[in-house]
């Protein structure tokens, strides 16, 4: 069995190297093809980072490939080097598509780079030796793009193809940890044909064909995550829309039953938004519909567990989640507070109030969430009739009379439901 897997292994060094690039320039021509026929600006930057990455690997196989017949300062400096900056490049590339590129990751990963090329081009300057090159070599990839391989397999939002693309790719950086150590022991140049040396040209080409495919199969995945929040998110406001609501909180509603829960549904109104946009204009409403929904999502107003939405117009409703006895209370006093001071510098003197129905209780046998919802309303109008700028708590018997007046617009902007 052994020699029939060596025998799958032993293929000339420099066969492989000229398949790498080949391959490499194939990626290019294919993630170029891609870009002309599905142009996405989004992605601009994006996918010329990544050909720019297949494009230096490409040119350093070029010069691995040529080693004796061009000068050691081009097939070995500049062909190395272009290999670690190809394979950053790929590692930032794979870092965009999941969204995790941060301050702290990009300091990591140039940092890799800047040791790789320091170690590498040193340990020639001082002391020229084709297994050191080995060694380096293969150690420099490996501590690149071990970075992206482990940032896949611990992504926020995680999903099995995150997964199993940091899988697959650390374990085929992980074939070149095999040829540094045998570097470490024996005189070994690039173009040696032993076992692992081939093991680790072979994990090298694996991982080109699977970093084509999972390059691609990355982007959709985003561009599916991009169209579910686009579809769940409210325009304006980035806070889960109505639909959203209805779905999570749903379950929300089902877990408080079965925990017996104390649960709280606030429903939050604008007063006189109406006027304020035939006053001020419908960009100053949108200012306050933003400054609202920043006060109803603030860790500050909220905790983690609590989930607020844009329920429609100048609507917002907020579920509280195993609420504590006078703890709906204090949020809400804390939502009323921070609105009062909130203030605008493009009107200094303007100010706005809000109001807020509040039922709260503990859902059990047929209650349903629906319930919540429309007796949170009645407290609501009830606030708007007693003068607005308060917060009302249902009451069984609680009238449900709707102010006169009432302006409606419904649009992704600022838009109009006066009460």
């Amino acid at each position: 069995m052994f020699e029939m897997f060596h025998a799958l292994l032993a293929l000339e060094t420099k066969t492989l190297i000229a398949v790498l690039f080949w391959g490499n320039l194939v990626f290019v021509a294919l993630i170029l093809s891609y870009r002309i026929f599905i142009p996405d600006l989004r992605n601009r930057f994006l996918f010329s980072c990544a050909c720019m990455a297949k494009l230096a690997q490409a040119t350093a196989y070029f010069c691995l490939f040529f080693r004796g017949a061009l000068p050691d300062i081009v097939s070995v400096n500049l062909g190395n080097s272009l290999l670690f900056v190809g394979f950053y490049l790929e590692a930032f590339s794979i870092l965009i598509i999941i969204q995790a590129l941060n301050r702290r990751l990009c300091w990591l990963l140039s940092g890799a780079l800047v040791v790789s090329l320091l170690f590498f081009n040193g340990m020639e300057l001082i002391h020229p030796d084709a297994a050191l090159r080995v060694l380096s070599a293969s150690l420099g990839v490996f501590l690149i793009m071990a970075i992206p391989s482990v940032r896949l397999l611990s992504a926020q939002p995680t999903s099995p193809l995150k997964i199993t693309v940091g899988v697959f790719y650390l374990l085929f950086t992980l074939l070149l940890i095999p040829r540094a150590f045998y570097a470490l022991f024996h005189d070994i140049t690039v173009m040696s044909n032993v076992l692992v040396q081939s093991l680790a040209f072979v994990s090298l080409i694996l991982l080109l064909v699977f970093g084509l495919s999972a390059f691609l199969l990355l982007i959709k995945e985003n561009s599916d995550e991009i169209i579910s929040a686009l579809a769940t998110t409210d325009f304006l406001t980035g806070l889960p829309n109505r639909r959203n609501f209805s779905e999570q909180a749903t379950r929300m509603f089902a877990q408080g039953k079965e925990t017996r829960s104390a649960l709280s549904v606030l429903f939050l109104d604008i007063d006189y938004f109406k006027e304020i946009n035939d006053r001020y204009g419908h960009a100053f409403g949108d200012a306050i519909l933003l400054k609202v929904a920043r006060l109803v999502r603030s860790r500050r107003s909220l905790t983690s567990s609590d989930f607020p939405c844009r329920y429609g117009g100048d609507e917002f409703v907020v579920l509280l989640h195993d609420v504590q006895p006078g703890e709906t209370a204090q949020i809400t006093t804390r939502i009323m507070d921070e609105v009062a001071k909130t203030r605008f510098a493009e009107h200094p003197d303007f100010t706005f109030t809000v109001s807020i129905g509040v039922h709260e209780g503990c859902p059990e046998g047929d209650d349903a969430l629906e319930d919540y919802l429309k007796k949170a309303d009645r407290a609501l109008y009830a606030a708007k009739n007693g003068g607005r700028n308060q917060v009302a708590e249902y009451r069984e018997g609680m009238a449900f009379q709707r102010t006169e007046n009432r302006g409606q617009r419904t649009d992704q902007g600022s838009g109009i439901r006066d009460r």
